[in-house]
């Protein structure tokens, strides 16, 4: 079953990118650049838009592996725990103070309340395995969305749709330039999560076992998490607030792959990278000229996944 999922992963990969990147475009043209409005969509738009949705699909993933094992909890990622919305509350107010900073630097506005916030959850909810603590954190991220939103009537109604279209997720607005160094530092984040992983396979005995091993679980939690608030917040100021990908993609992933951390992150990433990408077809065409947000897609099949769980975990079918 395993190789199956190996395989199958692999093939769609290839064939996505092949999609994402030609689709409506004649190779032959790009390559001997004969047709130069071609060869500028193919170089200025599909390549960054693709590059983006494999590494931007990758970094929610993994966090999301991250931030299950920390908190020993399936149903965290950045989005349920409300860092995402407080990243996304730095830039917005960075929009509207024009602010001298890209939208990378605005975000560490918001990312101080987020790791607060998480550390709040820590604090307050000594039982993580507990799902109030998810409760908990999809009740802050509804706060800090609410406060996103009033904080877009301060906006111009020219930028009120971009800002809009932003905050629900969109990889129609990247800049080149940017996107390669985000995806510099997300290889560099990627790396690290990978060094770190036996350290969660430890971790995830419980902290008796922890300390006996030789490894500090509260030092080792701290990073992880600063790590993870970093990655968010470059996703962020990316593409805006995208949901529920570091849910759906390491809980199908680990059921089929077991929790080796090492094995379970870098399957995440593939898959996450591959989910990520074909939500962004799905919307760039089904309704092609109109581009439909990210985050439907995603937030879509999130929510029922989240329903099936939490129905399953409360065994409401045995009544």
């Amino acid at each position: 079953m395993k190789k199956i999922f190996y395989i199958f992963l692999v093939l769609v990969f290839f064939l996505n990118i092949f999609f994402s990147l030609f689709y409506n475009l004649s190779v032959l043209e790009i390559v001997k650049n004969i047709n130069k409005t071609e060869y500028q969509i193919f170089t200025q738009i599909r390549l960054p838009r693709t590059i983006a949705t494999y590494f931007v699909g990758a970094a929610l993933a993994v966090v999301g592996c991250v931030l299950q094992s920390l908190f020993l909890n399936p149903l965290c990622e950045g989005y349920t725990l409300g860092i995402s919305s407080c990243a996304g509350i730095g830039v917005v107010v960075g929009m509207i103070f024009n602010l001298p900073l890209n939208k990378f630097f605005s975000s560490f506005l918001g990312v101080i309340l987020s790791m607060l916030v998480v550390f709040f959850l820590v604090f307050y909810f000594k039982k993580t395995i507990d799902i109030s603590f998810v409760l908990a954190g999809i009740v802050l991220n509804s706060l800090f969305s609410g406060i996103i939103i009033l904080l877009t009537f301060f906006f111009d109604p020219y930028k009120l749709h971009y800002v809009l279209l932003w905050l629900l997720g969109s990889f129609s607005s990247l800049e080149p330039n940017y996107v390669y160094i985000s995806c510099v530092i997300f290889l560099c984040c990627f790396i690290f999560f990978i060094a770190y992983s036996y350290k969660l396979d430890i971790i995830v005995l419980g902290k008796d076992k922890s300390t006996s091993l030789g490894v500090n679980e509260q030092s080792v939690k701290n990073l992880l998490i600063f790590v993870c608030i970093l990655v968010l917040s470059l996703c962020v100021s990316l593409v805006g607030i995208v949901s529920f990908v570091g849910i759906i993609i390491p809980n199908i992933v680990k059921a089929l792959t077991g929790l080796i951390h090492k094995r379970w992150f870098i399957w995440s990433m593939i898959s996450g990278g591959i989910f990520v990408s074909i939500c962004d077809n799905l919307a760039r065409n089904l309704l092609y000229p109109t581009e439909i947000p990210i985050s439907v897609f995603t937030g879509i099949i999130g929510s029922i996944f989240f329903v099936i769980y939490v129905i399953k975990r409360t065994h409401i079918w045995k009544y």
